[in-house]
């Protein structure tokens, strides 16, 4: 049931007095002892912190973005207008947009508010940039059936940060994000209510059913179009694929999607665990060719990752290198480091013979990002003496973290960098990309 929404409704279920029962409602004594997670995902989260910050865009199409639209404001939705669009095509379905840069500090010091809101309702939660999981299980006690709990968990998040949020929760972390999702406002509604979904435990398939197949987690682009091409339109449709079936056709993901077309998933929530991976991305403005400007970028995004592995006291044995051509063709390679680390000097020789390999049509680059992984603590490097010259290095890094903490990472641009001086526009944050390089 969407609590607060109304999106969806249930007929000849019966209705106890005073109040009306929908098809993922159930008593609150038997709620508490079945497991519950929360996914909390903030609403249009960058449009809506610049509508918070300036009173003046309130109830106006906003969106930010650099070449391509990174969020837009529901009053933006009603246009048509969605997040990846490029900008010339925004303006044209909406001359009146206002179009940002955006300031992507500030946005992480309010995804940081709404966190500690929510870590009041759940035991544990593991935090993305613009959404969250918790383990609410046995917090009825304190809040009250899903329902509640979530309802109350929404009106915090607004009464305390003044941002709109969507909760959903369900048996598992898919059902939780499927069921947010299913919480929010429609695209073209230019005064969402932001609303609160609990899909019960046993009506998981129920709900499924009829979603369109892409909205099934692990369900991208190119497996849409196969499934499609089998008329397989819904993920109820898709439970009447066989297991062997799905496993000839996609492998390990074929096993995937034969579990979760069926509500089941078994992730946890890990709030203190090690990152598994810490990545940096982004797309060109205009797509590249010229080898220096692409290595430019790439040591600048291997910089921002390697910046914030140090700041968790990490060290990564492993990086992958990700290009896409102009024409989409996508390809990456990993490759071991020689020792852990957390500089972007030591990775980076690394990183240019991945794009040696990979590099080898001669079509423009359209998205490159760089992914860090396998990480160990600080001081696990397994080596009973660390050489001198990474010492220095080690020091010389977190003396420039010191200064870009302070005046921003614009402060100091070095390395192959360097090579984008000029080329394109910076502000404090950094150089101001296409798209945002965000940390995942």
């Amino acid at each position: 049931m969407v609590a607060g929404s109304g999106n969806h409704t249930v007929k000849n279920l019966p209705e106890p007095k005073n109040q009306q029962r929908g098809l993922f409602d159930q008593p609150a004594g038997q709620a508490r002892a079945e497991r519950l997670i929360l996914h909390v995902d903030i609403d249009a989260f960058f449009a809506s912190v610049e509508q918070l910050l300036i009173p003046a865009l309130r109830n106006r199409p906003v969106i930010v973005g650099s070449g391509v639209i990174a969020s837009c404001s529901y009053e933006a939705r009603r246009f048509g207008l969605a997040a990846g669009m490029s900008l010339h095509k925004a303006r044209r379905l909406c001359p009146s947009v206002v179009v940002l840069d955006g300031q992507y500090p500030i946005y992480r010091c309010f995804a940081e508010h709404v966190w500690s809101v929510s870590r009041r309702f759940v035991c544990g939660l593991e935090t993305f940039l613009d959404e969250g999981y918790g383990d609410a299980t046995g917090m009825g006690a304190l809040h009250g059936d899903p329902l509640t709990l979530g309802r109350k968990l929404r009106d915090a998040v607004r009464g305390e940060v003044s941002l709109p949020v969507s909760v959903g929760l369900g048996a598992n972390r898919m059902m939780a994000k499927i069921a947010s999702s299913s919480a929010k406002p429609a695209p073209r509604c230019s005064s969402p209510q932001v609303g609160v979904v609990w899909i019960r435990p046993g009506c998981e398939q129920e709900f499924l059913a009829n979603l369109p197949i892409e909205k099934l987690p692990g369900v991208g682009r190119k497996t849409g179009e196969k499934l499609r091409d089998m008329n397989i339109e819904t993920v109820g449709q898709l439970r009447t694929l066989p297991l062997p079936l799905l496993r000839t056709m996609f492998g390990r993901r074929g096993e995937l999607l034969y579990e979760r077309s069926r509500g089941r998933e078994s992730r946890i929530i890990r709030p203190a665990a090690l990152p598994k991976t810490i990545s940096r991305e982004t797309t060109f403005h205009e797509p590249l060719c010229d080898r220096k400007q692409i290595c430019g970028m790439l040591f600048y995004l291997l910089q921002r990752a390697a910046r914030t592995v140090r700041k968790h006291k990490l060290l990564a044995r492993c990086v992958e290198l990700t290009i896409r051509y102009d024409d989409w063709t996508e390809l990456s390679a990993a490759k071991a480091l020689p020792y852990p680390t957390d500089d972007e000097k030591q990775i980076f020789p690394v990183v240019l013979r991945a794009l040696k390999q990979l590099h080898q049509r001669r079509v423009a680059l359209r998205h490159v990002g760089v992914v860090l992984s396998r990480f160990t603590g600080e001081g696990q490097e397994g080596e009973l003496f660390t050489p001198p010259v990474r010492l220095r290095r080690r020091r010389l890094c977190k003396a420039v973290d010191t200064i870009r903490d302070r005046w921003g990472h614009a402060a100091i641009v070095s390395g192959a960098s360097i090579e984008l001086l000029g080329r394109m526009r910076q502000n404090d944050y950094g150089f101001v990309l296409r798209t945002p390089s965000l940390t995942k």
